[in-house]
């Protein structure tokens, strides 16, 4: 389709839904239909109470559209267990290369409740347990070999025990989406972005922005 000026008409690829949780879920889908290794890949930013940012990947776990949260798990000690404490805001950015999607959520990060964190570490490998359990995630550790010590500490003390439980320090977060913006490549850089964000009513309120 041509503009009436003879150039090539761009038409937007993005629906303007009510409600955008049901496109994160299928943009979800899609990326683990076609992405061969870690497609929930989230990098996840968080801030300390003045401010200072950091940034990591973790997996993204689970969507609740219905909830309108998802689930990501931590070391509650860690860095960003304690900046999330701190702060309790965070942002998190997917790209796929290979579909030409970026998928940016923002909003408030609280605990997920024990019985959910519960569920999901028994879920885990047996070693994944163990590692969680040896780990005081972000802390200085004076060299690899005192870790591998550790968990090999761990793993006899732990040997006759089925299943193991979870450890306080490590859980859950549901990041409740108040932002999300849908960004699709486009031919020369001419980028599609949808951004959609959560009024006071609960209501989705979106705009078009410009690449």
């Amino acid at each position: 389709m041509s503009s009436p000026d003879g150039t090539e008409a761009r038409v937007p690829t993005l629906p303007r839904p009510g409600d955008p949780l049901p496109l994160v879920a299928q943009w979800l889908a899609d990326a683990e239909a076609s992405v061969a290794k870690n497609p929930w890949a989230m990098a996840l930013a968080t801030a300390t109470a003045d401010g200072r940012p950091s940034l990591r990947y973790v997996l993204l776990k689970s969507l609740s559209p219905e909830r309108g949260y998802v689930v990501f798990y931590t070391n509650y000690g860690s860095r960003k267990g304690a900046e999330l404490e701190a702060n309790g805001r965070a942002a998190g950015a997917l790209y796929w290369p290979e579909l030409g999607r970026q998928l940016r959520l923002e909003g408030r990060a609280e605990r997920s409740p024990e019985a959910e964190s519960d569920a999901y570490f028994a879920s885990r490998a047996r070693q994944s347990q163990l590692n969680a359990w040896a780990s005081e995630q972000s802390h200085a550790v004076a060299s690899p070999e005192m870790m591998s010590a550790r968990l090999d500490d761990l793993s006899a003390s732990f040997a006759a025990r089925a299943p193991i439980p979870r450890p306080p320090h490590w859980g859950g977060y549901r990041l409740h989406l108040e932002a999300i913006e849908f960004w699709v490549e486009g031919a020369d850089r001419f980028h599609e972005r949808l951004r959609h964000e959560r009024a006071q009513d609960g209501a989705w309120q979106s705009v078009w922005l410009q690449p």
